[in-house]
Order: structure tokens, then C-alpha cells, then sequence
């Protein structure tokens, strides 16, 4: 038995913190969350973590992360990053208090979904997007980590072996996102120029031939040019350079991968399995589409990203309208590297306005930021309560998709003890990791 004693227990329900309380755990399950410790109970504990003065939480639920299975990455079907990669990747999950984290790179297979598990303590689910459709746009962008058991599986069969919902349809590679700025026009530059440049210049590339909705017919040779010289990328590129390499790279996949969300759409109402769908500017009005059709869990992911804060809003108030859609708002990097999220402003604006139903990290190229962090600045500046905030990262997304963390997301007696104990209020800073009543972490290091 293990007890962990006379914390402030918030609850994951979304209203309830039990001052001074307790979690007593027996095996892998919670037998108790207590106010009151009656003292002699700790003799019969095998471990007694005295909690005062910190916060004992559900772990967190991180539903949408990319490069944490041994297998191809982002809807393009990229090469895997590697063992060692992907390890780094879900030892931070892990010691950002992450205790369960589903894969959003839909063509890995349940075997190398299994492989990865082994390897490491973190719970580990995946979603699939093996459609014809999806494979089609993947191909166009990439394809390169694909191998004959990706192209061949299906939908139907990941599901049947242990995925737990579709997704994530389109991306930040085959819509012209992010990971065009960070991975595929910095490539192709490299191999027209041999010049190396950043994901910021990448970026005005991008948006100076394509604009925002990533729109051909919105180039102008001008606005190219004074791209490229605010950027310091005229001495080597010129407009129509720029415009052969981003039309390559972006636009080839983008009308494919739009009619992938229909496709899957239709699977996953015929299914009766959660969708999880790129939501973004290009993407904007066929997630709309998809939200008419009526699929019974719609999660319109990383809602607050890439729009601006009006657009943000405007767009999910008008979302929410229709019968299962979820709305997730995505952490990224604003607290660390600030790589792609400078500020956290649209997240703020998402706590704000009670628009975000569940929230993830996203991938941010690697250098996400914590669900818990986000927590912490949210409450700080008085945005939410800390139970509706950790309800975000856990029940709400266990409700949310089924399968992805059966009877976990609350401390509660019978639920299975995937428990966090941090610093209170400062909740980011994670003291203790149990995986199914199992120390996995200590002071931010995995325990052997």
C-alpha cells in the first residue's frame, strides 16, 4: 500500500479540491481518497509520501503529440526520427507530468505502437488515418518512412487491434502549417541553394506566395521580393525561386489532404469512433463541413493556433454550435523555446471566453511546452479555477475519446492510480510520477 498524505487533492471533476487529503493506494487502483488519515493506517503502508504544502493531481492525458511511436511521423508519412528521438520525446511527455499520450501520426501500425511501449513506462495510444484518401495527400508531401504494412493497413483493422479513434486528419505538413516552416521548405531551399535557413524565414516564404489560406492565386512578384529582403533572403533567392519551391512543397498536397477529412468523416460516423482533424485557416471551412455531417465526437484540434485571437474565437463560437464537436486548444511553446508560439495569447483568449473543452501540447517541432504549465499561467492570471483547468487535461479528454485512458482521469476510489504530486500552486513543477501505483519519476528524472 502506498499513501499519499495530507495534499491538496484536486480531483480532475473539474470543481472539487479536498484541502489536507489523502490518496491511499493499493497495487495498480486507488482504494481511497480521504480528508481525514486516520494515523495508524501508515504502518501498514509500504511507502507514506507526506504531501503538505503540494498538490496530488490525476496525471495528465496528452491526446495529441506527434513522434512518440516507432514508426513514420505527421500525416506526410515522414521518416521516424529514431529510437533515441523518440525516447527523448516521451521522457518529456513523461516528466512534464504526461502520464498518457496518444499518437496523432496515423499510418504507424499497432506493432510498432506495442515496440514503443516497451520500451518505455508512459501509457502509449494511437490513433490511425489509414484511408486511401489520407495515403494519397501523405504521398504527395512526403512518403518517404512509408513501407508496404503502412500502405496496406486499414482503418477498420487498427481499430480492431487497439487504435482508438481517427486522426489526426491533415496537418502541418500536408496543409501548408508548420511543418512546412520547420521541415520541407528549409529542406528544398537547402537543395536549390545550399543555403541553410530558419523556420521564421521559411515561414515569409510561405505566406508571401500562399498567404494565410494558402491560395495560389494570391501571388504577387512584389510582395515575393520584399519578403525575401525583410527576411535577408534576396541575395540568394529570387520571387520566382520562392514561388516554384513553396508551390512544390505546400500547395501539391493541400487539395488531396482537404478531401481526406470528408472521407474520413464519413469512416468515423460508419464506425462510431472519435475524429481528431487539423483545424486551421486552410482547413477552416471543410472542418466546418465535416462538423454538419454529425460525427458523434468531432475534436477540432489546436483550435486557438495559426488564426488570429478574433479569428480564434469567432471560428469555435461558431463550431460549438453543432452537436459533437470538441474544441482542442493546443500549449505549444509560448513559456519555452517560443519557436512557434511566440506568446500565449489565443490560448489565453480560449481559457478566457470557456471555449476549450480539452487541451494537448501539440508537437511544436519538439519543444513543447507542459499542459500543467499552461495550467499554472491560466489560474495565475484568474482565467479559470485550477479543478476546471486539470479537468481539461483529464477526465474531459477521457470522456472525449473513450478508449484513449479507460478509468483514469480521476482521483477517485476504484480509478486506476496514474497520479502526480507537484509544487502547489506552482503545478508545473512536478515532484512525483505513478504509473498504475508505480514510482516512474522523481524530481524530474524517470526512476529505473
Amino acid at each position: 500500500m502506498i499513501i499519499l498524505k495530507n495534499g491538496t487533492v484536486v480531483t480532475g471533476d473539474g470543481k472539487t479540491v479536498l484541502e489536507k487529503a489523502s490518496v491511499v493506494i493499493e497495487g495498480e487502483k486507488i482504494i481511497d481518497v480521504l480528508e481525514h488519515l486516520d494515523p495508524s493506517a501508515e504502518k501498514y503502508a509500504a511507502e507514506v509520501y507526506d504531501c503538505t504544502g503540494q498538490a496530488i493531481l490525476p496525471g495528465m492525458i496528452n491526446h495529441h503529440q506527434h513522434g512518440v511511436t516507432f514508426g513514420p511521423m505527421f500525416a506526410s508519412g515522414a521518416v521516424s526520427p529514431g529510437r533515441e528521438r523518440i525516447v527523448e520525446l516521451l521522457d518529456r511527455n513523461l516528466l512534464q507530468g504526461h502520464t498518457t499520450v496518444m499518437n496523432v501520426d496515423g499510418f504507424v501500425t499497432m506493432d510498432e505502437v506495442k515496440e514503443t511501449q516497451k520500451a518505455h513506462p508512459i501509457r502509449i495510444k494511437t490513433a490511425t488515418t489509414h484511408t486511401p484518401v489520407n495515403l494519397e495527400a501523405g504521398l504527395r508531401c512526403d512518403g518517404a518512412g512509408l513501407e508496404e504494412k503502412h500502405r496496406t493497413m486499414t482503418v477498420e483493422k487498427m481499430l480492431e487491434e487497439g487504435a482508438v479513434c481517427i486522426g489526426e486528419v491533415g496537418g502541418g505538413h500536408t496543409l501548408g502549417g508548420g511543418g512546412q516552416d520547420y521541415l520541407y521548405i528549409p529542406r528544398a531551399v537547402k537543395e536549390v541553394t545550399g543555403r541553410d535557413i530558419n523556420y521564421l524565414q521559411a515561414r515569409a516564404m510561405k505566406l508571401s506566395v500562399l498567404g494565410r489560406y494558402m491560395e495560389e492565386s494570391y501571388y504577387d512578384r512584389d510582395r515575393v521580393a520584399q519578403a525575401l529582403k525583410e527576411n535577408d533572403l534576396d541575395s540568394f533567392l529570387t520571387p520566382e525561386q520562392t514561388r516554384e519551391i513553396v508551390l512544390k512543397t505546400t500547395m501539391a498536397p493541400v487539395k488531396v489532404a482537404l478531401e481526406a477529412y470528408l472521407e474520413s468523416a464519413r469512416l468515423a460516423k460508419q464506425l462510431n469512433v472519435p475524429l481528431v482533424a487539423h483545424n486551421a485557416p486552410t482547413s477552416m471551412k471543410v472542418v466546418h463541413e465535416v462538423a454538419r455531417m454529425g460525427v458523434q465526437r468531432f475534436i477540432a484540434a489546436h483550435s486557438n493556433y495559426l488564426f488570429t485571437i478574433e479569428e480564434s474565437l469567432e471560428n469555435t463560437k461558431k463550431l460549438r454550435q453543432y452537436p459533437g464537436v470538441i474544441i482542442d486548444a493546443a500549449v505549444h511553446d509560448p513559456f519555452g523555446a517560443k519557436r512557434l508560439v511566440a506568446v500565449p495569447d489565443n490560448l489565453f483568449a480560449f481559457f478566457r471566453e470557456g471555449l476549450a473543452d480539452i487541451i494537448s501540447t501539440d508537437f511544436a517541432a519538439g519543444t513543447f511546452d507542459s499542459m500543467l504549465e499552461a495550467m499554472q499561467h491560466g489560474v495565475e492570471r484568474g482565467l479559470l479555477s485550477l479543478p476546471q483547468a486539470v479537468a481539461l487535461g483529464t477526465k474531459n479528454v477521457a470522456d472525449a475519446i473513450p478508449g484513449i485512458a479507460p478509468n483514469l482521469g480521476l482521483l477517485q476510489k476504484g480509478y486506476t492510480a496514474d497520479v502526480l504530486v507537484t509544487a502547489y500552486p506552482e503545478v508545473s513543477q512536478v515532484k512525483y510520477i505513478l504509473i498504475g501505483g508505480r514510482l516512474v519519476a522523481k524530481d524530474g528524472k524517470r526512476v529505473a
